[in-house]
């Protein structure tokens, strides 16, 4: 009897393959990066950290709106596990991992499993995303409540059972994003696409005018806060819109955005490794950004266009903004993908065995990618100097010299006016440290910080 594709193992098992191979990259690669790589903490997450223990409900400064939900969670992490780095960072792992499985599910909504399981890996195998992932500032939660955004707001379109569920979801994600820099101008974008899209409109224009109007209500009770400090703090507002405070010099945020994109020669000077993206990969993202343009006519374009458009400008001003775009970068890179696997269906449409064997190449393509991105990765910010001088491995070596500390003892840290709210944060959730002189009778331990000494 004639043997066919569908009766080897390998092709009837090919997705239980392709997703284990998928979750078994997330984990190891978000492991990997939350407690190895690299291990340290730089400014901007001893900032952030600092920023999360004053929260308070008795006082809450209308600067204290901007990423309030991230600075929540950091709290919570602290107060449970104390001040450390693994307290500070976690935050942003929880919210890595739910954005990869948010990207993959939100991929096979758009597309096919097939492309879902590669782009997935692609994503998360980047820089940029392993970056974010271990990166203890609120980084991360534009990428988490864009990828959710999308992916509820497609369910709601597409899924009747739990259909109420999601429209929920859409309005806290929704209010939720205005609290971060950037986040109104996706809440635009995918109102820009219910007005001007057909198919969108049309379910729209079905939602009974009473949950409308409840939506929008308790909306705007959940984004009271921001509305005033908005209007209290000027500052506010254009922080959360991404309008610069400073001077602007166009020229040199055009090339600052090249060298971010394309600089493939140049050398890495910052705590962000540049370019965002392997060379492989921009190839992709150029195809899918190609590809977009010519598939108009869907909702996704819609989104993603008219999300893109909105951004571009607001980065060209601040080019600090850039991560803002991984989820759209992402997005072009699954079109780049499926681009390449349907045009090689193209060629082979009644042909199973040429379709599988198509898939060889392109995987061997993701896997090279991919390992290119984790090394690159690893061995930037384990090894180079000019990316490492950013981190600081002191709190790490402080709480290691109390662990050493007998039963009772206490040490006082002297620390640098700078470092103080740090250290003073880490002493109220220590009791073991104190900050200030040693005492007279010599009795207590004396660290020093190294900018202090």
């Amino acid at each position: 009897m004639r043997e066919h594709v569908t009766d080897y193992v390998f092709y009837r098992r090919r997705y239980v393959l392709g997703y284990s191979l998928l979750i078994a990259t997330i984990l190891t690669v978000l492991i990997v990066a939350f407690i190895f790589v690299p291990g340290e903490l730089r400014q901007g997450e001893i900032d952030s950290s600092i920023k999360s223990a004053s929260l308070s409900l008795k006082s809450i400064a209308p600067a204290m709106v901007v990423d309030l939900p991230y600075h929540v969670l950091q709290r919570l992490s602290i107060n449970i596990l104390g001040v450390s780095t693994m307290s500070i960072k976690l935050p942003s792992l929880i919210l890595a991992l739910l954005t990869a499985v948010g990207f993959f599910f939100l991929v096979k909504l758009w597309f096919h499993s097939n492309v879902a399981i590669f782009a997935s890996m692609l994503a998360s195998t980047t820089t940029q995303f392993i970056f974010l992932s271990q990166d203890g500032t609120p980084a991360i939660i534009y990428s988490f409540l864009a990828v959710w955004l999308l992916l509820s707001a497609t369910m709601v379109t597409r899924q009747k059972i739990f259909a109420t569920f999601w429209k929920v979801i859409v309005c806290v994600i929704t209010a939720t994003l205005l609290y971060v820099p950037l986040g109104i101008y996706l809440v635009v974008a995918v109102l820009t696409t219910m007005v001007f899209h057909p198919h969108i409109r049309y379910i729209v224009k079905r939602l009974p005018a009473f949950k409308v109007v409840l939506a929008t209500v308790l909306g705007l009770i959940v984004i009271s806060p921001v509305i005033y400090a908005a209007i209290v703090d000027t500052n506010v507002a254009k922080q959360l819109l991404g309008i610069p405070t400073g001077a602007i010099d166009l020229r040199h945020n055009a090339a600052v955005l090249i060298e971010t994109m394309i600089g493939f020669a140049s050398a890495t000077d910052s705590y962000i490794l540049r370019p965002f993206f392997s060379l492989g990969a921009f190839l992709l993202i150029i195809v899918g950004a190609y590809k977009i343009m010519t598939q108009k006519h869907t909702a996704r374009s819609y989104i993603i266009l008219a999300w893109g458009l909105l951004l571009f400008p607001l980065i060209l001003l601040d080019p600090s903004h850039i991560q803002a775009y991984f989820v759209i970068a992402s997005m072009y890179m699954t079109l780049g993908i499926a681009t390449l696997i349907a045009d090689w269906y193209k060629l082979f449409p009644r042909n199973p065995y040429a379709r599988v064997l198509g898939l060889v190449p392109l995987s061997i393509v993701v896997l090279g990618i991919m390992i290119s991105g984790i090394m690159r990765y690893m061995n930037n910010y384990q090894y180079n100097p000019d990316v490492l001088a950013y981190y600081s491995k002191d709190l790490t070596l402080l709480r290691n010299e109390l662990d050493t500390l007998k039963n009772g003892s206490k040490a006082t840290l002297i620390a640098s006016p700078e470092e103080q709210p740090f250290y003073a944060m880490l002493a109220k959730y220590d009791s073991r440290v104190t900050i200030g002189a040693k005492d007279a009778d010599g009795s207590v331990s004396t660290i020093v910080t190294r900018q202090a000494h």
